[in-house]
């Protein structure tokens, strides 16, 4: 192996896409959902989302490779009512269940006005946000949410009871669209993932160790806290409630680990809401409204340190533009990571 580099190095995104789809179909993953899988990763790095982009790999490498994320897997959709169904996702790749639950979604709010999905036998599915892009990019506002395994620290407790249960929003715009992603607790739990692959250490407010004390080790945290205390965490029973409850998974503290049950299923559940802007008023008159409101937006004046006021996504997109020209800024320990990984399957790490 090339000696490996010591400082930060920006990779251009084609052949890091290009990277990722090669290591995916290594492992026996077929070629139009390695694309998928890279398409989502990428799509986080560009975005500025890192926690949600290749830093992820090894681990669904590793998952594909002892069987609890099957390769091979065969989604199934069941529509039940002009506006309702399920997907099952056989144990799959979370991002090509997802993604195919996103077409479905796509043609029933055509048809009908309105989609909603429950995705169930699934796994990790990447970044939330990237699903609302593909649904607005096709005129229709979207929301999204999935189930974590045990992470956030519920209001007034000391034990984790509900994962860091992202959730998303999406509306259409003829620019950078309008797109809500966050996750329930303070910082999403692949922050911390990228702080182990970097050897950083982090800040003292995130979460608590085992014995419920702050910490700035990613790897002592056992806890994150929920954002705006009790609002935090009953946003997170409510996905819970729709993306466990409603699909039949686990819930909370019975989802199996992402990092640790390694030998178990991850078994996750989804909620997918699509409409269609066209029944109520046309897609041209609400990206006007919509444009004229962004533009008063982002005419207020800004507080001190602060350039400007952004609107939700719109940070994202303007990275997307300038992350496509100067590439994706991969630090020393991921470097090596992603390097090692190209050398056990013969694909060379750009």
């Amino acid at each position: 192996m090339n000696e490996l580099p010591k400082t930060t190095q920006l990779v251009p995104s084609d052949k890091l896409f290009a990277f990722v789809e090669n290591v995916l179909t290594a492992v026996g993953v077929p070629r139009d959902d390695a694309h998928i899988v890279a398409d989502c990763l990428l799509t986080a790095n560009l975005s500025g989302i890192d926690s949600h982009g290749v830093v992820r790999l090894a681990h669904y490498v590793r998952r594909l490779q002892n069987g609890t994320i099957k390769a091979k897997a065969n989604p199934t959709f069941e529509r039940r009512a002009p506006s309702l169904g399920i997907m099952d996702g056989d144990d799959g790749l979370g991002h090509v269940v997802t993604y195919k639950a996103c077409s479905e979604a796509i043609k029933m709010a055509r048809e009908s006005g309105a989609a909603i999905i429950t995705v169930k036998n699934s796994s990790h599915f990447g970044m939330t946000g990237y699903y609302i892009l593909r649904l607005v990019s096709e005129g229709l506002i979207g929301m999204m949410m999935t189930d974590t395994d045990a992470f956030l620290i519920p209001f007034g407790s000391r034990k984790p009871f509900f994962g860091t249960n992202p959730i998303a929003f999406g509306f259409p715009t003829d620019g950078i669209p309008v797109v809500l992603d966050m996750a329930t607790t303070s910082v999403p739990y692949g922050k911390l993932a990228l702080a182990i692959a970097e050897g950083k250490p982090i800040p003292p407010d995130w979460g608590l160790d085992a014995n419920g004390e702050p910490t700035t080790d990613p790897k002592a945290v056992v806890g994150l806290h929920p954002i705006a205390g009790p609002k935090g965490s009953g946003l997170a029973m409510v996905i819970d409630i729709l993306c466990s409850i409603l699909s039949g998974m686990p819930w909370g503290p019975h989802i199996n680990k992402m990092y640790t049950e390694l030998d178990q299923r991850r078994q996750l559940g989804h909620f997918i809401m699509a409409f269609d802007v066209e029944p109520l008023m046309p897609l041209a008159t609400f990206k006007q409204r919509l444009g004229e409101m962004l533009k008063e937006f982002g005419e207020l004046p800004p507080a001190k340190g602060f350039d400007k006021v952004y609107y939700p996504g719109e940070i994202e997109g303007l990275r997307r533009q300038q992350r496509a020209k100067e590439g994706i800024p991969i630090d020393p320990g991921l470097y090596q990571e992603l390097a090692e990984l190209g050398q056990r399957f013969q694909v060379p790490f750009p």
